[in-house]
């Protein structure tokens, strides 16, 4: 987008309404890597669920299933696998640990910046635009739980997905609907509830480009369906269990009808007022959805991401983390109203309807340069918040060296990579079993059952470092094991995993 002759004042507004833009858009960027190249190498969790993936990862790279029957040594993330593939291969160059997990989620954040920027400039040809898209994308850090960069599947995931929807916007073609099938697949493949926020593309596809919406669809559909056989065959059905019947048997959190739109889109009440003034122009403008750009793909490529997102947050143990699809679909939805208001400003302006009538259009920037501003301030956070200390590193290195020293076996309850770390054997991260156990009745859970009761019964020295005070592993154990009075961290408020629930193995419990 270009404003010719700025030697005109109001033009001069103009453009540097825009470059306070810009300017402010870069500022969450710039944060967010501030905290990710500050924690990358962190050797302890980021997020008391991130050592487990560092367990599946290891499985993967030593080419060991990762879907196998369960048992108190190991049971899985409920998740598809190739997040967990990508990172194994890269484990071979990096060494196994966190870094390679970390590594593919930082890279895949800020892939997906570039894209947000791609998919607005390309639709709009506004590459500012674009940048506020990324900037209010990277502003949701905090809100959507600081996990862009840490080792779980999330940014990988909607990496995929953006990419599926960057091709679906101009898919044609038999060829395009094969490759938009296989991209979906590859999408789904990193998580679930990819195919929930596809399936609204995929459909509205089917409507306006019936060849390649179908092939599209029969493409993923054939994809998913032939994985889903293959890897079942060859994981004696396990597969299946963990991916689709394990989730489906556990409950849901009926608040979430109202918190999500109460407070979980209410984070960003000025983009989704942008993308709403956006749509309205579009309307106006197209209302039959013609024009060089059909303008309906991106509302309701948005309303799939939240989708996805409600699904997700709907289902017990949805996080902040299932929000961030929805906050890249609306930064998509309001960079493109930020994009059209300009547009509207801009034709008038050039028109040249005299002094007056210009400044008050040149002033249309500068107002939403404010609207920008206001909504990135509102979300601001302490960078520094989310970085651990020197002393969460020392008290790390120390809780090793405990678990080193301790003699027989030894198990961390939630943290099963601190176990490989300090050289033990490894046992199932806890609320992978308690996934197990909640999801209802079934041969996965009498196996784990069973071989939790075997393992209580048994008479071999084990302790037990424990996040609860109350219980080693579960109320089922409070019968084989008890707590001692020896303090395990030397400080009070050292080792918390910056990000998510605030948990330590700070209990120590012996067999009785």
């Amino acid at each position: 987008m270009k404003l010719e002759g700025t030697g005109d004042p109001s033009k001069r507004v103009f453009v540097l309404s825009r470059v306070i833009t810009v300017v402010v858009s870069l500022v969450p960027t710039g944060a967010f890597l501030f905290v990710a190249l500050r924690r990358i190498g962190y050797p302890y969790e980021l997020e008391w669920l991130e050592g487990g993936a560092v367990e599946i990862v290891r499985r993967a790279a030593s080419g060991h299933s990762i879907y196998v029957q369960p048992s108190v040594h190991y049971v899985p993330y409920p998740y598809t696998p190739l997040y967990f593939w990508v990172c194994g291969l890269l484990s071979h160059l990096t060494g196994v640990g966190f870094l390679p997990l970390r590594l593919v989620s930082l890279l895949s954040s800020l892939g997906c910046c570039a894209m947000l920027v791609a998919f607005v400039r390309r639709e709009t040809g506004d590459v500012v635009a674009g940048v506020v898209a990324s900037g209010l994308f990277m502003v949701t850090f905090a809100v959507s739980g600081a996990w862009l960069d840490i080792g779980r599947v999330d940014s990988f995931a909607l990496c995929l997905l953006l990419a599926s929807l960057y091709v679906a916007q101009r898919v044609q073609g038999v060829r395009g609907g094969l490759l938009l099938g296989a991209l979906v697949f590859l999408a789904f493949m990193a998580k679930q509830s990819n195919l929930v926020a596809a399936a609204p593309v995929l459909i509205f596809l089917l409507l306006v480009r019936r060849r390649s919406g179908a092939v599209a669809i029969l493409t993923v559909s054939a994809l998913v369906v032939g994985s889903t056989w293959a890897l079942d065959a060859r994981t004696h059905g396990w597969y299946g269990y963990y991916v689709f019947a394990e989730l489906t048997h556990q409950g849901v959190v009926s608040s979430v009808w109202r918190t999500f739109f109460t407070q979980d889109l209410w984070h960003v009440p000025w983009v989704i007022g942008l993308g709403l003034v956006g749509v309205a122009i579009n309307v106006r403008h197209h209302p039959d959805n013609s024009g060089p750009r059909a303008w309906m793909f991106w509302p309701i490529a948005t309303c799939g991401l939240i989708l996805s997102a409600f699904v997700s947050r709907l289902h017990s143990g949805g996080g902040e983390d299932v929000l961030i699809p929805a906050y890249a679909g609306l930064a998509i939805l309001g960079a493109m109203g930020y994009a059209a208001v300009i547009r509207e400003s801009q034709v008038r302006l050039l028109a040249g309807h005299g002094a007056r009538r210009s400044w008050k259009l040149a002033l249309v920037p500068t107002g939403l340069a404010l609207v920008v501003a206001t909504q990135i301030a509102a979300l601001h956070y302490s960078p520094a918040k989310y970085v651990p200390t020197t002393s969460d590193e020392a008290a790390g290195r120390s809780f090793i060296a405990l678990i080193r020293r301790t003699p027989g076996p030894v198990i961390v309850s939630n943290h099963p990579y601190y176990d490989t770390l300090a050289g033990k054997a490894s046992w199932a991260q806890g609320e992978a079993v308690h996934d197990v156990l909640r999801a209802g009745p079934s041969a996965a859970r009498s196996d784990l059952r069973a071989s939790i009761n075997a393992f209580l019964m048994g008479r071999a020295p084990t302790t037990i470092f424990s996040d609860d005070p109350d219980y080693a592993l579960g109320s089922y154990s409070d019968a084989y094991f008890r707590l001692t009075s020896t303090r395990v961290f030397a400080c009070r408020r050292c080792f918390f995993p910056v990000t998510d629930i605030k948990r330590r193995p700070a209990y120590r419990f012996v067999r009785r």
